[in-house]
């Protein structure tokens, strides 16, 4: 008797396949990065996307990884290098075309994020953080066993990552210092500004500024936070519901309702924000989007923003 083989993407009817986009970055010029994810409706199949995009009139990509499994997070450092994260813990690390495999920690773990083209980490669960050395995850012990849900700094020595328990921990050269707030929400988006305030978004909605050791709250919309990005001198939010919201003083303001803003970054030409199967890119005046779709092929096609998405 042998066991039942493990079911296939191919298995299930194209009606019962979801399409979700994980991460998207501007690589310079016309070029973008995105990871996408296909499952079935419980998630027993899978299989993910790296792409590389060149959103000119004509839309073209490159498949730049195609795994049967699903990839939970990815990083562009460059135009030609990326990582990117499968279930399990096994990291893609993608070099002009050549693909290396790692393996992270035992621990479950749920994102990357990196500081510049040389500097990656992997974070998630049991407080689990690790840096890059080529392919190899060197752990930075963190002295909590919380799950870690967002990581961000715009340098070196600005470094945090935040998650369950109102844990926020900041690093200091090869040690993670635990910053008290008071508070038990579960942070879910993190932004830390260059004159070191921390933005933090939780999941209860509850929204805040650290800033000079003391929290201060913002007025939102009382939804799930998931990603908070600056850009051209704004700072954006984006939650579950509504979409993007923009800071003005300590209170987030409707920007555009773009459904779902699950990641977001900048460089200085655009902000690239992630939807439910969409990549949106916003240039501080006006606004482009790509949605993925499967049909035993995944394909991209642009969105008219003049229509949908106001």
């Amino acid at each position: 008797m042998t066991d039942d083989p493990e079911p296939r993407l191919d298995d299930y009817p194209l009606d019962e396949i979801d399409i979700e986009a994980i991460n998207a970055f501007h690589l310079g010029r016309n070029l973008f990065s995105a990871s996408v994810q296909l499952s079935d409706k419980n998630d027993e199949a899978g299989r993910s996307f790296l792409l590389r995009m060149s959103l000119d009139d004509q839309i073209r990509q490159e498949v730049l990884l195609d795994i049967d499994d699903l990839i939970l997070s990815h990083v562009s450092l460059s135009e030609r290098e990326h990582i990117a994260l499968q279930v399990g813990g096994t990291t893609h690390h993608i070099r002009n075309g050549t693909v290396a495999i790692g393996e992270g920690p035992e621990a479950f773990t749920n994102k990357l994020w990196h500081l510049d083209e040389k500097t990656t980490y992997l974070y998630g669960d049991e407080g689990t953080v690790c840096v890059a050395q080529g392919t190899e995850w060197v752990p930075i012990d963190t002295g909590t066993s919380a799950f870690l849900r967002a990581m961000h700094g715009p340098t070196l020595n600005l470094i945090h990552v935040a998650g369950d328990h109102g844990t926020l921990l900041r690093l200091d050269g090869t040690r993670w210092r635990p910053i008290p707030l008071g508070f038990n929400h579960s942070i879910s988006a993190l932004q830390v500004a260059r004159n070191a305030d921390v933005y933090l978004g939780c999941e209860n909605g509850f929204c805040a500024r650290y800033a000079n050791e003391e929290l201060t709250e913002i007025a939102g919309p009382g939804t799930q936070i998931y990603s908070i990005c600056e850009f051209a001198g704004n700072r954006y939010w984006g939650d579950d519901e509504y979409g993007l919201y923009i800071q003005k003083g300590m209170e987030l303001v409707p920007f555009r309702s773009l459904g779902f803003v699950y990641a977001m970054e900048a460089t200085e030409a655009y902000l690239v924000a992630v939807g439910w199967k969409e990549v949106f890119t916003f240039n501080g005046k006006e606004w482009s989007g790509v949605e993925f779709g499967y049909d035993g092929n995944l394909f991209v096609r642009r969105i008219d923003m003049t229509r949908e998405f106001m």
